[in-house]
């Protein structure tokens, strides 16, 4: 039983260690606000407030996209689920 939780201890670790040693970015990647690495025009038009609004459309879009998804999903499931009076067993 000590082997057993030594080894899913060591286990746990070393698992996290990767984990965290593959979600690190690397060094070509750029982190931090993405407002200031942007310069120009294109710069200007991120930090407009219609293109923050426009992000939360789309967001708002694509959170009803998959409400439509799961429904559909879930009607196909209740379908495919046969009672005995559903279906003909001849």
């Amino acid at each position: 039983m000590r082997r057993f939780l030594l080894g899913a201890a060591v286990g746990f670790a070393l698992g996290w260690a990767l984990a965290v040693r593959a979600s690190r970015p690397g060094p070509e990647v750029v982190v931090g606000p993405r407002d200031e690495a942007l310069g120009g025009l294109l710069g200007a038009m991120a930090r407009h407030p219609s293109a923050r609004r426009l992000g939360r459309v789309v967001d708002l879009a694509s959170e009803r996209g998959l409400r439509a998804v799961r429904r559909a999903r879930e009607e196909i499931q209740q379908r495919l689920v046969a009672d005995a009076d559903d279906v003909s067993m001849n």
